[in-house]
């Protein structure tokens, strides 16, 4: 495909994390800057300490579409299971990501974590591999996965891994998976394949909203992109996409983009839960944004 410039809007939905999430949209507009329009800056209605955002969406200028939920969904809370309540904007719109997902009149929509740290032109990456796909990033929460430990599937070839639900089970006892004992509600819910722990991670993925738009709530059946089953965050979308016949590339971003960049962890909840963690990264991000752009909180 031809490469467009102002082709893709970005989304980050933001909790605490001020000067990180300074570092992770900057450094985006440093290295992909000719590929975004707009950045969707979605402040959760509820925030871990008081804070100002106000020095970064002055820096960002127009480039901001600045959105508060009405109401607060918590991250470690599920989406209403009653599809119903989706059908009011003021809680759909509290669905990670979901704003932009309906606003947005771009084809490609950047979904981001705020802490992370770009190094190179991921989206130009992106765009240049997603071809005919419906997302690109990486695929798969394989850490916990008990058919990626069994040496099953990898991502890169998730769609040639289709075993039974007494499969998954039998694999999920015999590599001791973690989440195991959620396993048959969701297996029942939305079959075997993918796997139960599989999906488009939403740390820094690129979803064709032309493609993925008419199937998922509140024009398809699909969850939305950012609802959680009981299991994680975008499971049942994926599931459900993949299950219509979409299809997702396998991209791995390590060299463009450091996802947790100070602790490198995986999960950048864990600073959310520890706040001696939590203030020390935020004042290595302080000194980083201090010293690469010039801008104090």
């Amino acid at each position: 495909m031809g490469l467009k410039e102002k082709s893709v809007d970005a989304v980050v939905n933001v909790y605490g994390k001020p000067y990180q999430t300074a570092v992770t949209l900057l450094s985006l507009i440093r290295h992909s800057g000719q590929w975004i329009d707009k950045i969707y800056f979605v402040e959760e209605r509820t925030q871990p300490h008081p804070i100002d955002f106000g020095f970064l969406i002055h820096a960002l200028g127009d480039k901001v579409v600045y959105y508060k939920p009405k109401v607060w969904l918590s991250f470690a809370s599920p989406v209403p299971a009653a599809k119903l309540l989706l059908k009011f904007p003021m809680v759909r719109h509290a669905v990670r990501y979901q704003y932009a997902w309906e606003k947005s009149n771009k084809k490609y929509l950047l979904i981001l974590h705020n802490d992370v740290l770009f190094k190179g032109d991921l989206v130009g990456q992106y765009l240049e591999n997603i071809h005919d796909h419906t997302g690109i990033g990486r695929i798969g929460q394989c850490w916990n996965c008990p058919a990626y430990h069994g040496n099953l599937c990898v991502p890169e070839k998730y769609t040639e891994y289709r075993p039974t639900t007494e499969e998954v089970l039998a694999i999920a006892e015999q590599y001791n998976a973690v989440r195991k004992d959620k396993y048959p509600k969701e297996l029942a819910k939305s079959g075997p394949w993918p796997m139960p722990e599989c999906r488009l991670n939403e740390y820094v993925a690129m979803v064709n909203l032309e493609k993925a738009r008419p199937k998922t709530i509140p024009f398809g059946a699909a969850a939305p992109f950012g609802s959680y089953n009981s299991i994680d965050l975008g499971i049942e979308w994926f599931s459900a996409m993949n299950n219509s016949g979409h299809t997702f590339t396998h991209f791995d971003y390590d060299p463009y983009a450091t996802h947790s960049w100070i602790s490198l962890k995986n999960a950048g909840n864990d600073a959310l839960f520890d706040q001696n963690l939590y203030h020390y990264e935020e004042n290595i991000a302080k000194d980083y944004l201090l010293e690469e752009y010039g801008l104090e909180g």
